[in-house]
């Protein structure tokens, strides 16, 4: 190579005093491209080598951002609490009409190809989110808790007391973002205190014990037979990303 770059070198220097002493350099410059031609191409990569190689950096930076999403994913769903269930891993893609307290629906990227079916629950790395109302070919809207429409049964604290949650209730005043769980026996639960489902028949639509909130404030209104409870959501449905759906309930063990 050094050899090489002596002789161009010296090539060089012949254009350059014929140019001065006035020779004719058509020859010489035809014999000089011929030389130097093929070396530029070895020296310098040309146009479409540095397009190439672009499009390979650009192939790279995407496959490292598809790895690094996968990565975090993985982790999300490692924090999901489905022990006892076989579930689905889902991203949620979308919101839905949204009430005073949020969101009350979700669209998730898994549908029936995937084994989803309707009243399956939807359980995020909190606790639960909601259940299925409509499922597609490649997606399905979740019903959120909290919704006009969703009523759930729950136990709340140590004691197990059966309740209904709902999204509202008339007659008790709560913030926008809190549940409301009513029917509760009398002077039976405080602040603190966890909810969690209480599970439906053949874990449709939500399996036992999944966490729904946690008890904020209790109020017993004079003369009442039972109290009401405003609960603290366990999921933030505004920052919804990975979630589990629940497609079944494990069997035991033989």
């Amino acid at each position: 190579m050094r050899r090489l770059l002596l002789s161009l070198l010296g090539l060089t220097l012949v254009l350059l005093l014929a140019d001065v002493a006035g020779a004719p350099l058509g020859p010489l410059r035809g014999a000089g491209a011929a030389v130097l031609g093929p070396v530029e191409r070895l020296v310098a990569p040309g146009e479409d080598r540095v397009d190439a190689l672009a499009r390979e950096n650009l192939r790279l930076e995407e496959q490292v951002r598809r790895l690094e999403e996968q990565r975090r994913v993985a982790s999300q769903a490692d924090d999901l609490p489905v022990a006892g269930l076989t579930t689905t891993t889902a991203r949620v893609v979308a919101l839905g009409r949204a009430g005073a307290s949020g969101p009350e629906r979700v669209t998730v990227d898994v549908g029936r190809r995937d084994g989803i079916r309707t009243d399956n629950a939807v359980i995020a790395p909190g606790g639960l989110v909601g259940r299925v109302t409509r499922v597609g070919r490649w997606s399905a809207d979740v019903e959120v808790v909290g919704s006009p429409r969703a009523g759930v049964g729950v136990r709340t604290g140590a004691k197990g007391v059966i309740g209904t949650l709902t999204g509202s209730d008339p007659t008790t005043s709560h913030d926008a973002d809190e549940l409301v769980v009513t029917q509760l026996g009398r002077d039976e639960v405080g602040v603190g205190d966890e909810v969690v489902t209480l599970g439906s028949p053949g874990g449709r639509p939500y399996p036992p014990g999944v966490t729904v909130g946690t008890v904020t404030d209790v109020e017993r209104p004079p003369g009442a037979l039972t109290d009401t409870a405003r609960v603290d959501p366990a999921v933030d449905l505004t920052s919804l990303d990975v979630v589990a759906v629940v497609t079944a309930r494990a069997e035991p063990p033989s």
